[in-house]
């Protein structure tokens, strides 16, 4: 898959698990696609199903999630595994939607990715965030009841759920239960959907087994966060004609905190590890039950009802439940509570029977299929998101997105290479007289100290001009007479005002800045789809001059002169009625917002023969009233050159004197 371009569907799926494998999360992402409703373009851990628009970002896939929860569930109950988890496929995430050429329509996260979540909202792009767990906070009333050991849960504070709680549009619940769980705050983003279960016919006649009258059968984490201390105690406390005849099966990896529990468990307690294929042993139960303290709703409970089970679950199990009517509610951690349900439903047949039919007929109202519908009408009915404002660059290093260590690199290299290249060089070269138009497209902070030396050097080696004696020089034929520089600013940044018109004052250089008409702000901070499609995804944006601003720049001498209309597209792939549209439509433009003739026109990129026709836009713009164009074919201009081919030199106000020397000595 290609981060270069989008599918139909425009839309993002961050999946930090294994893309449609059976038993984690990434299940149910999957069942979008799966039931044909979207086509998005997924970054996951892994894949256990063929889906071609799909990266990986995690070497390795899945082999350190895997070593970490092993050692979680083996050696260290309480290793923050999966919040050191998430953080690296955050990490990860978000370098490669910074290599993205597209903007997403929405973006889904299916598990809580901070820093990627905060890169798209800073985009303005709409987030929707996926809830496969009750917030942590759920767990304190059972402390304060004094139910377990809090100590044996870690930490209750998850501060990169609640940041991306924050910064989400839309809060995708599978319960209410989670829905409830969340703060205040946010309830009004969430919506619920519970998940689903594949359609399943019960079988007519009894599954055939050895052993037990009756088989209880939990599926889950064998943990203390799914209850099992508390469902070992309430099958204890079962009274012994009930549990003489029957057994409790537990599915389920099993972790070592519970290797003490399950030691001192009753001998018809029985564990038969984690296991693939579930449906041999729903089919050979008579009762389902999860204890669960925290779940968001868990699939096994739903995929027993499917297969006509009668369940019993905790009031915190997320489910779908209503409790006597297809299932029993009892509270979380409450032994008796849970005894009491244990007994009536194993010594009742008629009450598994009954419960058991209705719960089938709830299964088939929550399938995949309906999932999957419900989820795809979230981006069907979200309104086309205004573009927001990003975090402006202030520095070059900022506009380039490079870390510290990779910019100092960058700027070392090109410093030696170009220091190499300057020697006996001068600014100037050789020739007595001539005519350079040195350009600029921006000053950022950290580059006012090199453009006040760029400006002190030239001095040294010549005049500065404006724009229009430049032109009247070009266009009189007469001699020149000594050296000249003209200044130029192409894009129309507001750093143009803020960090170089203070030097150019200071100085006394007038110069020329080419704006974007349609890319000029209305009001500082406004940010619309034109400004994102110039800077793409992987440079930071930069603030475009209001027309206020032009004004303020024009008031004290700096000319302005147009740039084209949006700077999307060549001159040399558009006909000639769209060049001359360009050029008309922002000469237009620009005259009408400051009030003055707008006389001068530089060539979006600008090389001939390469991004204009030579033979042909000069000729167009001096017809429809220009006095110049400029291009970006580097040399000094002399006497007898025409202004309709200005040719200039491309400077960063950030290079050293060396630099400086090389590229005004060409």
């Amino acid at each position: 898959m290609s981060l270069s371009t989008p599918t139909d569907s425009n839309i993002l799926y961050l999946v930090n698990a294994v893309f449609g494998g059976r038993n984690t999360p990434g299940f149910r992402p999957y069942q979008i696609v799966r039931f044909g409703q979207l086509n998005p373009v997924v970054i996951a851990r892994g894949s256990a199903v063929s889906y071609q628009p799909i990266r990986f970002p995690l070497p390795g896939r899945s082999l350190i999630p895997r070593t970490l929860n092993a050692v979680r569930v083996k050696l260290w109950p309480t290793l923050p595994a999966r919040a050191i988890e998430q953080a690296l496929f955050d990490r990860r995430c978000l370098a490669l939607c910074r290599q993205m050429k597209w903007r997403p329509r929405a973006v889904h996260l299916w598990d809580a990715l901070p820093e990627t979540a905060a890169f798209w909202h800073a985009q303005g792009v709409p987030l929707v965030l996926d809830l496969q767990m009750a917030h942590p906070r759920c767990y304190e009333p059972l402390i304060a009841a004094g139910r377990f050991d809090p100590r044996a849960l870690g930490s209750l504070d998850d501060p990169a759920l609640d940041r991306c709680l924050t910064l989400a549009d839309r809060l995708v619940c599978p319960s209410r239960f989670v829905r409830d769980s969340l703060p205040a705050e946010v309830h009004g983003k969430a919506v619920v959907i519970p998940f689903g279960a594949d359609p399943v016919v019960p079988s007519s006649q009894p599954v055939p087994r050895e052993g037990p009258r009756w088989r209880v059968l939990f599926a889950g984490n064998v943990n203390l966060r799914k209850g099992i201390p508390f469902l070992i105690e309430a099958w204890r406390r079962l009274p012994p004609d009930l549990t003489t005849s029957a057994e409790l099966v537990l599915c389920g990896r099993l972790f070592k905190e519970m290797s003490e529990v399950l030691a001192k468990a009753p001998p018809n307690v029985r564990t038969v590890g984690f296991q693939a294929n579930m449906t041999p042993w729903f089919e050979s139960a008579d009762l389902f039950v999860l204890p669960s303290l925290m779940e968001g709703s868990a699939k096994a409970v739903l995929e027993a009802m499917a297969h006509g089970l009668p369940v019993i679950v905790s009031s915190h199990g997320g489910s779908v439940i209503e409790t006597e009517v297809d299932g029993l509610v009892v509270p979380p951690a409450d032994v008796d509570a849970l005894a009491t349900a244990l007994a009536r439903m194993l010594g009742d047949a008629q009450l598994r029977q009954r419960l058991g039919a209705v719960a089938h007929s709830t299964a088939a109202r929550h399938t995949w299929a309906d999932y999957a519908k419900t989820v795809a009408d979230l981006y069907v009915a979200w309104p086309t998101p205004h573009p927001v404002p990003p975090r402006y660059a202030d520095t070059y290093r900022e506009h380039q997105a490079l870390q510290a260590w990779r910019w100092g690199v960058h700027q070392a290299t090109q410093r030696v290479a170009t220091r190499i290249k300057a020697r006996g060089r001068r600014i100037g070269g050789t020739t007595s007289s001539w005519l350079r138009f040195p350009f600029y497209h921006h000053v950022f902070a950290d580059e006012r100290c090199g453009f006040a030396r760029h400006l002190a050097a030239m001095r040294q080696h010549g005049e500065f001009i404006g724009l229009d004696q430049a032109v009247e020089l070009l266009a009189s034929g007469e001699p020149l007479d000594g050296r000249y520089f003209c200044l130029t600013f192409d894009d129309g940044f507001r750093n143009i005002l803020t960090h170089a018109l203070p030097l150019l004052v200071e100085h006394r250089a007038p110069a020329a800045v080419f704006v974007i008409s349609h890319l000029v702000a209305e009001h500082p901070g406004d940010w619309r789809a034109g400004h994102e499609r110039f800077f793409g995804t992987r440079r930071r944006p930069v603030s475009f001059l209001t027309w206020e601003d032009c004004r303020v720049l024009q008031a004290t001498g700096v000319t302005i002169g147009s740039h084209g209309v949006n700077h999307q597209r060549r001159f040399i792939e558009l006909g000639t009625t769209e060049v001359e549209s360009e050029l008309a439509d922002s000469k237009a433009r620009i005259e009408a917002a400051l009030g003055q003739p707008c006389h001068h026109f530089c060539c979006p990129w600008g090389k001939p023969g390469r991004d204009f026709q030579t033979n042909r836009d000069p000729a167009l713009a001096a017809r429809l009233g220009y006095r110049s164009f400029l291009t970006t074919l580097w040399g000094a201009m002399a006497t007898g050159d025409s202004p309709f081919a200005i040719r200039r030199v491309g400077l960063l106000a950030g290079w050293d004197l060396a630099q400086l020397r090389y590229f005004l000595s060409l």
